[in-house]
């Protein structure tokens, strides 16, 4: 299945695995022009390590000088082997890159969400599952998964792994 409907990118999407999610995360990073929020679950980082995704996420920080990419991590999830190619996107380019660790409270939040400025968002409701939804073209349901992430932000801390990285 072709997760993208070029002739809408307002539809709404149900992507399902690995290749679907990448694909959607490649497309919205590069759509990204100063923000890309992601809030990961365990599950996610098979599609978020995939290449073309760090790809985007490294070129997203090296062309757009003010562009931000917000990590906000379980706790734990840092120092997972399973995410290296993301860890060290991250330590390599700490001015683009943020990681903060869920507030001991929110760490059984079982979401994941990657929301590329206000326009689009990848989303899944089960913590195991790669089954989702996503639109490429959405203000309001954007806005709301923004909304989510910013609460769960501002409760949290700077992971501390990073800190010792020098992020």
């Amino acid at each position: 299945m072709d997760p993208l409907d070029p002739d809408n990118p307002q539809a709404l999407l149900h992507p399902e695995g690995v290749a679907d999610f990448a694909t959607l995360a490649q497309h919205l990073i590069e759509s990204a022009r100063e923000r890309v929020r992601i809030l990961p679950q365990r599950v996610d980082l098979r599609y978020l390590v995939n290449p073309a995704v760090v790809t985007a996420l490294r070129e997203l920080a090296l062309q757009r000088r003010r562009a931000r990419v917000e990590l906000l991590l379980l706790p734990g999830l840092a120092r997972d082997g399973d995410g290296l190619a993301l860890w060290n996107l991250a330590a390599r380019l700490p001015s683009s890159f943020t990681v903060h660790c869920l507030a001991d409270e929110q760490a059984s939040f079982s979401e994941a969400l990657l929301t590329a400025d206000t326009r689009g968002y990848l989303h899944r409701a089960q913590p195991d599952r790669l089954r989702g939804t996503a639109c490429l073209d959405d203000a309001a349901g954007t806005r709301d998964m923004n909304q989510r992430f910013e609460e769960l932000w501002l409760a949290s801390a700077p992971d501390p792994d990073a800190r010792r990285l020098g992020l």
